[in-house]
């Protein structure tokens, strides 16, 4: 029988078994030191045959701040007693240098000193036991002449494990091309998932045409991506899939051109009991609640700068097979061009000349993911130029030969612009150089990339004080073809000539006329949206022995 689950907001941060603990009082004329470490940790139960693979739990003791040498010993104690079966905790046998001894339900450790650079504290190893449950290990450290705060860690074994099922995706679109989206996942742990987050992201190239209420929304430059959170037990061994009344899609963009698609699945956090209590610094806290969470998500815009995740995950006794993502080549093309430059001046003068180049599109361009630009740009000084000042972005192959390097992405319709200042040591009349524009090569020179179509265009003439005011003539040579993508320096304004001096950039108005930083900003999904008005929902799909992604 099919069960319809919504997907209610669910806030809040998620660690297994956190336990606050109030900082001990300090002695004011005594440097306090600190313990830190993972609050939370969940491991997954002992296999039935073999040995539970250990778990690394380390802990770093850190100064006050203008503090970073102590010459003291400091005695760290671990205490193990409320571990009750459920792990055990052990120093780890690989550590650089031992420092603890067994002394009943705790682990006696030594730490000589605080010295910069140096990394002090405890590096041990929990290993789950028979039984599953929850503990808790504790750390407290004593010195003389200072105070150590402790540390609290909650250990649980035994989790839901969420696995996200791999969907049968087209990986080569037309623009304009949709596709359903039919997602699966089945949890093979053996605890049940209290409500679940389900996380997509598309990069920009590529829409998610559908809205629910009980999802939230994110686009950034160069993606979108979707959380939807529900409610509910999402119990072992059962398998789940979307309802047929909430479906989901993918549509490749007029802009697609290699893109990608991550999709995952994570068990939703449970907030701990101290988020439900109201912050006396009058600072926003995620409470549990509908209001609580709409109260999470405008201070989340607020963060315009640095924007906080859209969800937390609760604990997952395998984290690495939560999610997956989907590489799709679009059949689709786009046009890189070189805009002609013009220098004019006297001997002795400096002239500020802008490098523009431009994607004309349809496609945006994206890098591999490693920070390769999208595109660079040589620039071949023309006879009697040297330049005084160049952009961070570029730097000399020899005296006379600039490379540029965009950023990893490049829209469409997007101007990327190098500016440079340039000094006429001497005005030779016609003086002719060139500005190419391609993929980069083997040695970084730039080569054809391989969805640029029109070629033409990725060279075009830099003069120097030409004696005809009709257009520059091409320079000879080409490109030299290849391929590879990236992504892109925002577009910048173009510098005035000094006095004395004019600097032509070519082209006025026209394809490469800078639009501005919002040229082609046009982000995932912001078109032809669907206000569904309701929740997404999920069916529910058991099996005997165990269930199927």
């Amino acid at each position: 029988m099919r069960q319809r689950i919504s997907l209610l907001a669910a806030c809040g941060l998620a660690a297994a078994g956190l336990v606050t603990v109030p900082a001990a009082a300090a002695h004011a004329a005594e440097p306090v030191f600190r313990l830190t470490g993972t609050p939370g940790l969940t491991l997954p139960p002992a296999p039935a045959t073999g040995s539970p693979t250990p778990v690394a739990l380390n802990y770093r003791l850190e100064g006050p701040a203008g503090v970073d040498t102590f010459d003291g010993e400091f005695t760290l104690t671990v205490d193990l007693s409320r571990l009750a079966g459920v792990a055990t905790v052990r120093e780890n046998p690989r550590a650089a240098a031992k420092k603890c001894a067994p002394a009943g339900n705790t682990l006696v450790c030594k730490q000589q000193g605080l010295r910069p650079g140096v990394p002090a504290g405890l590096d041990l190893e929990v290993t789950a036991g028979k039984t599953t449950g929850v503990g808790v290990v504790t750390v407290t450290g004593t010195a003389a002449g200072a105070t150590v705060e402790r540390a609290v860690t909650g250990i649980k074994v035994g989790a839901p494990d969420l696995v996200m099922g791999e969907m049968n995706l087209k990986k080569d679109p037309k623009p304009g091309e949709s596709q359903s989206l039919p997602l699966t996942f089945r949890n093979t742990g053996n605890e049940p998932a209290k409500g679940i987050v389900l996380e997509l992201e598309a990069s920009r190239g590529l829409e998610l045409p559908e809205r629910y209420d009980n999802c939230t929304y994110r686009t950034t430059r160069t993606s979108t991506t979707a959380v939807c959170t529900v409610e509910g037990d999402f119990d072992p061994k059962a398998s789940y899939e979307l309802a047929g009344d909430s479906p989901l899609h993918l549509k490749a963009g007029a802009n697609a051109l290699n893109e990608r698609f991550g999709y995952g699945v994570y068990p939703a956090p449970v907030p701990p009991k101290a988020q439900a209590e109201p912050d006396k610094t009058g600072t926003d806290q995620p409470k549990t609640g509908d209001a609580a969470g709409k109260a999470a998500r405008r201070l989340t815009a607020r963060k315009a700068a640095a924007p906080a995740p859209l969800a937390q995950h609760g604990p997952d006794a395998n984290p690495a097979d939560n999610k997956r993502e989907a590489v799709l080549t679009v059949s689709n093309t786009a046009d890189f061009e070189a805009e002609p430059l013009t220098v004019k001046g006297e001997a002795g003068t400096t002239a500020k000349a802008v490098v523009a180049i431009r994607n004309n599109g349809p496609a945006w361009i994206a890098g591999r993911g490693d920070g390769t630009p999208a595109a660079v740009v040589d620039v071949e000084l023309p006879q009697g130029l040297k330049a005084v000042t160049a952009p961070a972005a570029c730097h000399p192959v020899n005296a006379a030969l600039y490379r540029c390097a965009t950023a990893p992405s490049v829209l469409e319709s997007e101007n990327v612009e190098f500016p440079f200042e340039l000094k006429i040591e001497k005005a030779v009349k016609d003086a002719k150089g060139a500005i190419r524009v391609g993929a980069p090569g083997p040695k970084g020179e730039p080569q054809r990339h391989a969805f640029d179509p029109v070629l033409a265009n990725n060279l075009a003439a830099f003069t120097a004080n030409p004696t005809s005011t009709g257009p520059s003539p091409s320079p000879s040579g080409s490109p030299s073809p290849s391929a590879s993508a990236s992504t892109s320096a925002s577009p910048s304004a173009s510098s005035s000539a000094s006095a004395g001096t004019t600097a032509n950039g070519g082209k006025s108005g026209g394809p490469l006329a800078s639009t501005g930083s919002q040229a082609g900003l046009v982000g995932l999904g912001a078109a032809a949206l669907v206000a569904v008005g309701g929740a997404l929902f999920l069916s529910a799909r058991r099996r005997k022995g165990g269930a199927h992604a």
